[in-house]
């Protein structure tokens, strides 16, 4: 059976999903920390902020953005084979920043990751 996204058959904006959301997320943590009484002090390292920015933006938002899309166009089941893909992009990543080095653990990781992914699409549309 092929299932589909409520909010994706609904036109929703996922733009503005993910504004409110995030948004949301941020308001309700500036009122509980103030509750519990913490005080916030902002780096000044240029190291944190593009990491903060790498994070926020590109990790978060558009990462999601994608997967959203992902889910429009394939559906929820087949898309949810993609996060066995996240891994892989994750180390990739890691290896582009200068965080980790290239090993036989991450590119075997990697390979059995896209495979697994790949069976699991291949299966789903043969029997389908």
């Amino acid at each position: 059976m092929y299932w589909r996204c409520n909010n994706s058959d609904n036109n929703t904006n996922p733009v503005l999903a993910n504004t409110i959301g995030m948004s949301s997320a941020v308001l309700f943590l500036i009122i509980y920390t103030s509750f519990k009484g913490y005080s916030y002090a902002l780096p000044q390292e240029p190291n944190f902020w593009f990491g903060l920015l790498y994070l926020s933006i590109l990790a978060s938002f558009l990462a999601w953005l994608f997967y959203l899309k992902l889910i429009s166009n394939i559906g929820a089941s087949e898309s949810g084979y993609m996060v066995a893909m996240f891994p892989a992009i994750g180390g990739a990543a890691s290896v582009l920043m200068g965080e980790s080095v290239v090993s036989i653990n991450l590119i075997m990781g990697t390979l059995l990751a896209c495979f697994g992914a790949y069976l699991a699409l291949k299966k789903k549309k043969a029997s389908g």
